[in-house]
Order: structure tokens, then sequence, then C-alpha cells
């Protein structure tokens, strides 16, 4: 049974590959990364840093230097199982909390019924994304991220657009006759699957659309060989409610922070 550190590091170091093979602009430093796509992008972010050690005056001062002039906030999300040093340091540079974020995460059995006790509502049909509907898929599972009516910024459509195209990518996505209402992602590496990127148009939720929203990445982790999977949700969020319903737990709580 792995413990609550061995999946945090899991998806410290899944997600460092990840954003390394979708963000226009990175530089490892530090044993993370640092990424940038563009003005008001999700991507633009420190991951993975401090968890093999302390981090040094000059790795910071690298990060700082990246981000120069890009006139976007630098911001850190950070482990709980950081070197405790890397803290203080952050903290003398004016770096201050900005929010939380649990990390929830569920072993995936082998002889388990991902779909047990649930099915996609009647009338929705819930499948992977095939060719020519990446553009639409894009548009649904960004949805939810910004306030509606607002389009998606040129930086995360390309951003998205990169991580539907990846092999490593589970794209989901779910349909009332020919409309799309619900989408969502997922990344398999190695014995890890991260769920992310889940929305449903406002008009379809509460019918159970998410579920099986999850359910279907599941089971495709499952099938490329994911032991186990994770998802990030604010604490008390409906994804995290949704999700435990399926049997995720809280196994850590990260932070982060921006420069004030």
């Amino acid at each position: 049974m792995r413990t609550a550190q061995d999946i945090a590091r899991l998806e410290e170091a899944r997600q460092v590959e990840g954003f390394a093979s979708i963000a226009p602009e990175s530089i490892r430093v530090a044993g993370g990364i640092a990424c940038f796509a563009g003005p008001g992008s999700f991507c633009n972010v420190v991951l993975g840093i401090g968890l093999s050690g302390p981090v040094t005056a000059q790795e910071l001062d690298r990060i700082e230097a990246f981000y120069a002039g890009k006139n976007v906030p630098v911001r850190v999300e950070l482990s709980p199982y950081v070197d405790p040093s890397l803290l203080a340091m952050l903290a003398a540079r004016n770096f201050v909390l900005a929010r939380f974020e649990n990390l929830l995460a569920r072993e995936l059995a082998s002889d388990e019924d991902l779909w047990a006790g649930a099915a996609p509502p009647e009338g929705i049909v819930v499948r992977k994304v095939a060719p020519g509907e990446e553009a639409r898929f894009v548009e649904v599972a960004g949805s939810g991220f910004r306030p509606e009516g607002e389009p998606m910024s040129a930086a995360d459509r390309e951003v998205s657009m990169r991580m539907v195209k990846d092999p490593r990518s589970i794209s989901v996505i779910a349909w009332a006759g020919g409309e799309a209402v619900g989408a969502g992602s997922a990344e398999v590496r190695g014995e890890v699957a991260a769920l992310f990127g889940t929305s449903v148009l406002p008009a379809w939720r509460r019918r159970g659309i998410q579920q099986a929203l999850i359910r279907a990445r599941l089971v495709e982790a499952r099938a490329r060989g994911a032991s186990v999977a994770t998802i990030g949700s604010l604490p008390g969020e409906p994804t995290e409610r949704n999700v435990q319903r399926v049997g995720f737990r809280v196994v850590c709580t990260r932070v982060h922070l921006e420069r004030a």
C-alpha cells in the first residue's frame, strides 16, 4: 500500500513531466520546472521544486529571471514534503499564500468494477474524443474555469490543444445527441494517472455526467497501466465531493504562493 507521501511524490514527478511536454517555454530548476505559456495562462507556474533537498538562492534567482519581463505573476505550487527551508526563503522574497489545494487519490485495482453502482445518465453517451473533435473538446472542458460567456485565452487554447494531442492524454467527452455537454482530461505516466480539466455545461449539471466522466477516465487509465489515480481540488469544492463518491481520499494539501 502506498503512503500519502509516495503518492504525492509520484504526482509531483508526473506534473513536472506533463507541463514540460505542453509549455511553450520552460526551464528545469531545483528538481522541478518553471513554465510560461502567455498572459493569463494556467501554465504560468513553478512546480516540483524542493522535493530532493534544499533549494539555493541561485536557483530562486533563475526562476525570477525566467519570469522577468513576461508581465505575469510568479506562482509557485508546493508539496507539503518540500525541504522546510524553502518556505522561509520564499517568504523572504515576498511570496504569500494564495490558496490551498487538496490532492486526492485512489488505487485502481485490476479486478475492480469501476462502473459499479453507476452508469452514464439516460440519453448521454460518454466516449473518447474522435479525430476532428479536439477543438470542441477544449472549448467544453475549459468552460467551467472561466466566467460564463468569456472566451478562452489564446495561450490556454494552444496549451490545451497540445495536451489533447499528447499520446499520454485521455480526453473524454459526454454527448447528448449531437451536443457536447461535458468533457474531462487525464494523463497517464507510468503507474499514475491524473484527472483534471473537467467541466459540464450549466444546463446539464446535477445529472450524474461528471461522475460518468470520472469513471470513464479511470477505466481507460487502468487499461493503460495506471495503478493509482490522482486529482487536485480546492477544499470543499464540488469536484472534491464528486471524486470522494468514487473512492478518492485526500492524501495531502498543497499550497499555492504568489509574489506579493
